[in-house]
């Protein structure tokens, strides 16, 4: 690990959610690390899924070029950013900086896992007293369940083990497609398992780290929806 680290905050926590990126940062800070942001700007996903590939590949060209001269480890803490950087750089940019530069990048619960495991600069945690219900976006599934299971195990440790997690598919957002209006009677019912299985286990927060998740479960639930990011930096005294 090096002791500084490059955050690609993404759009949410850029101009919807800056205490998402707040708490990253000041995690990232007491383990030690010196976070700075590249420039960069949106990982285009959102308009790869929309079928926009000439206009997916010049904002990741773009940042791709940023990041290939940020000599550090690369984090976010947007699983659909996650995921663009790590996976569809490589499989659709023309580019010999995008697989190095995947290399490198790393989810941010991904990544205060691997800094527990190698002990660095670990500081105390003040147990949270709640109880929360975890769903797991699908754009972290698809990068593999350990990822889920590591995020599980940490939010455990912050609650005393007052964790459960809601498995019960997409959340009925679908990257952009619950924006839409035209879709969102069709969201709503794709999500509606979730969401009755979110209110029978009377969380006291949920967690969830897709920005797009967050305003689908808060809207089918009415319960507060955080990031996970946001519970270690509490336990951080934060």
């Amino acid at each position: 690990m090096q002791e500084k680290v490059a955050y690609f905050a993404g759009c949410t926590a850029s101009f919807v959610e800056p205490e998402v990126g707040r708490a990253t940062v000041r995690v990232l800070r007491r383990y030690g690390l010196d976070p700075f942001f590249p420039k960069q700007e949106c990982c285009g996903l959102a308009e790869l899924l929309g079928g926009n590939l000439r206009a997916f590949s010049k904002r990741a060209e773009s940042n791709l070029q940023s990041l290939a001269g940020a000599d550090a480890d690369i984090v976010t803490a947007c699983t659909s950013c996650a995921l663009a950087l790590k996976r569809e750089y490589p499989r659709w940019v023309k580019s010999r900086q995008a697989e190095p530069v995947s290399r490198r990048v790393y989810d941010i619960l991904e990544y205060v896992a691997l800094l527990d495991g190698q002990a660095v600069r670990q500081s105390c945690l003040e147990p949270l007293n709640l109880e929360v219900a975890y769903h797991a976006p699908c754009h972290l599934k698809v990068m593999g369940r350990g990822l889920v299971e590591s995020r599980l195990r940490l939010m455990r440790r912050l609650t005393a083990g007052r964790v459960r997690e809601i498995d019960r598919g997409c959340c009925g957002m679908g990257g952009t497609f619950g924006l839409k209006g035209r879709n969102y009677a069709r969201s709503m019912a794709i999500g509606q398992s979730l969401f009755e299985a979110i209110r029978a286990c009377a969380p006291d927060v949920v967690a969830t780290d897709c920005p797009g998740c967050k305003l689908q479960i808060f809207q089918g639930t009415g319960l507060p929806v955080t990031h996970p990011i946001q519970l270690l930096a509490r336990a951080h005294g934060g």
